[in-house]
C-alpha cells in the first residue's frame, strides 16, 4: 500500500489551528500517514476570498453578541475537552508573517514540527512576542532544532523563505482553503456535489479532523467511508464507548426550526442517540422560530449569504459530507436507523410557523414534517401543499391546520421562541442536557451546545462528563492499528 500523505496548513495566530497543531501529529500516526507541515498566511487568505471580518482582523469581530457568547463557551468547552493549555495574547491577533517564514527556514519534518508547536505555545500558552525577530529567535535556539545554529535577523529577509510562504498560501486558496486549519490530501479520489470526481481532497477546521482520518484510512485501503473500522468513534469523545449507560433518567432537549438544513441532520440523529442510550434518555422537542430569533440578537435572515462565496461552497459540500458519514456511520452499525436522503429545497428559505405549530399540536408529525422539507423538496411554504403531505401520511391535514391555528398553539411557538433567546440560543439544533441534583431539580450540564458537528460533546454530557471537573481527554476510541471491525451498539 502506498502511504497516504497529509499536509497540515495553519497559521500561528489562529486559535484553532492551535488546537487542531495539539492533534495532527497523533492522527498522522494513527494513519501511517506522511505529515507535512506547511504553514500558510491567513490574512493573505481572507483578503483573497473576501471573508467578512472585523477591524482588527479577525473572523469573529463581525460575529453578533449572542453568537460570540456561545462560540466563546464552545472554545473553551473544546480547550478542556482535549486538555489544552490556553492564556492568548491581549493585543490578538498580534502578526505572525515573520514567525511563519522563519517556519520555512527550516526542513520540513520533525524540526518544523517541533518549531511549530514550540511558537504555537509561544502565541496561545506563554504570551511571547512572536512580532519580535529576536523573540523569535530565541525561541528556535531554544527549541533544540539542529538547523536554529544557522538562524539569525537574515533569516525573516530569505527570498527562499518567502517565496514558500507564498506558494504555500496560494496553493492553499486554489484548494479552497478561506481559513485554517486546512488539510490536504493528495490523491484522495471523490465525487463533489455537482457529480464531479476530483482527485486531492481538502478539510477545513479541528472539529473536521475525523473526516480527515477517515479519508486517509480509506484511501489507503482503497476503500469508502462505510468501510473504515469504528467510524462513530473517530469523533473524538471524553466517555468510551462501552461506558454509555445511563443509570437515571437525564433529559435532552433539542431546539430546532425544520427550515435549517443543518437542524434536520441533527434530528436524523436523535433516534441514534435515544438507541444508544435507551429509556432513561427522555428526548424533549423544542420548535421555535428562528428567523425571528435572527432578527432580535442581529443575526443575518440567511447565513449563508453573510459569508465569502468559498466559505459558502465549502458549507454545501461539508453538508453532503456529514450526510455522508452519519449514513456511513448507520452502515457500519448495521443499517439500524433510517438512511438520509437529503435534497436542497428548491424553495428557500422555507416558511415554517404553520409547519411548527403543526408539530407542537401533533409531536408525532415531526418525522414526515422534516423529510418534507429536505428529503421530498415539498414546497411546505405553501399551506395547500402542507395538508397533501399531511393527508398523503393519513392524517387529517385540514384538521390539523385548523388546531395549529388556535391562538393557544401560536402563543406557545412564541413563547419557545422568547424562551429561545432567553437561554442565549443564536442557532439551530442547539441542545441542552440536562441531569438531576441531589434535590431533584434539573440541572444544565455543559452550557448550550450548537450544531450537530457536536454531537460527541452531546454524548459525553448525556453520560455526565462535566467540562468543569473532568480529568479525561478527547480522543478517538482506540482501533489497534483499525483492524478491528465495527462498534456494535
Amino acid at each position: 500500500m502506498t502511504q497516504p500523505t497529509l499536509v497540515f496548513n495553519y497559521d500561528i495566530s489562529c486559535p484553532f489551528a492551535y488546537i487542531a497543531s495539539t492533534r495532527v501529529k497523533a492522527l498522522a500516526d494513527r494513519t501511517n500517514s506522511k505529515l507535512i507541515y506547511r504553514p500558510v498566511l491567513l490574512g493573505a487568505i481572507y483578503r483573497a476570498t473576501a471573508a467578512p471580518q472585523g477591524a482588527a482582523g479577525s473572523a469573529s469581530d463581525v460575529f453578533n453578541p449572542t453568537k460570540k457568547s456561545v462560540t466563546a463557551q464552545s472554545m473553551q468547552r473544546t480547550l478542556k475537552r482535549y486538555k489544552i493549555k490556553y492564556s492568548p495574547p491581549p493585543e490578538h491577533p498580534r502578526k505572525s508573517v515573520n514567525a511563519l517564514r522563519l517556519l520555512y527556514c527550516v526542513p520540513d519534518g520533525e524540526e518544523r514540527r517541533i518549531l511549530s508547536e514550540r511558537l504555537f505555545a509561544a502565541y496561545w500558552a506563554n504570551n511571547e512576542d512572536v512580532t519580535n525577530t529576536e523573540v523569535l529567535i530565541k525561541i528556535a535556539k531554544d527549541s533544540g532544532i539542529t538547523s536554529a545554529s544557522a538562524l539569525n535577523e537574515n533569516s525573516f529577509a530569505s527570498a527562499e523563505a518567502r517565496k514558500e510562504l507564498e506558494t504555500a498560501t496560494s496553493e492553499a486558496i486554489e484548494r479552497g482553503a478561506f481559513g485554517v486549519p486546512g488539510f490536504w490530501i493528495p490523491g484522495a479520489k471523490w465525487t463533489d456535489t455537482s457529480g464531479e470526481t476530483k482527485t486531492g481532497r481538502f478539510f477545513w477546521g479541528q472539529d473536521r479532523m475525523h473526516f480527515v482520518e477517515a479519508t486517509l484510512l480509506s484511501f489507503r485501503n482503497n476503500s469508502q467511508w462505510k468501510d473504515v473500522p469504528r467510524l462513530a468513534t473517530l469523533m473524538p469523545r471524553c466517555i468510551p464507548y462501552n461506558q454509555r449507560k445511563l443509570s437515571r433518567v437525564t433529559k435532552l432537549e433539542f431546539w430546532y426550526d425544520c427550515s435549517s438544513p443543518w437542524a434536520f441532520l441533527g434530528y436524523t440523529q436523535l433516534p441514534r442517540l435515544q438507541r444508544i442510550f435507551g429509556s432513561n434518555l427522555e428526548i424533549v422537542m423544542k420548535p421555535f422560530l428562528l428567523g425571528i430569533l435572527f432578527r432580535e440578537i442581529g443575526a443575518p435572515n440567511m447565513p449563508m449569504l453573510a459569508v465569502s462565496p468559498t466559505k459558502a461552497a465549502w458549507s454545501t459540500q461539508d453538508h453532503a459530507d456529514w450526510t455522508a458519514y452519519w449514513n456511513a456511520v448507520n452502515a457500519s452499525e448495521g443499517y439500524k436507523d433510517k438512511e438520509i436522503a437529503f435534497h436542497w429545497a428548491d424553495v428557500f428559505p422555507i416558511r415554517t410557523p404553520t409547519l411548527l405549530r403543526v408539530a407542537i399540536v401533533e409531536p408525532a408529525t415531526v418525522p414526515l414534517l422534516y423529510s418534507a422539507c429536505w428529503e421530498q423538496n415539498a414546497n411546505v411554504s405553501d399551506e395547500s401543499v402542507l395538508v397533501s403531505v399531511l393527508d398523503k401520511a393519513g392524517y387529517n391535514g385540514a384538521d390539523l391546520l385548523a388546531k395549529a391555528n388556535d391562538p393557544i398553539i401560536k402563543a406557545k411557538l412564541r413563547e419557545n421562541t422568547a424562551a429561545a433567546k432567553a437561554a442565549g440560543i443564536c442557532g439551530v439544533p442547539t441542545y441542552r442536557v440536562l441531569h438531576q441534583d441531589g434535590n431533584g431539580q434539573w440541572q444544565t450540564l455543559g452550557g448550550l451546545v450548537w450544531g450537530q458537528d457536536e454531537t460527541n460533546v452531546v454524548e459525553d454530557l448525556i453520560v455526565g462528563w462535566d467540562p468543569e471537573r473532568s480529568t479525561q481527554v478527547a480522543e478517538p476510541q482506540k482501533t489497534n492499528g483499525g483492524t478491528k471491525g465495527a462498534v456494535k451498539l
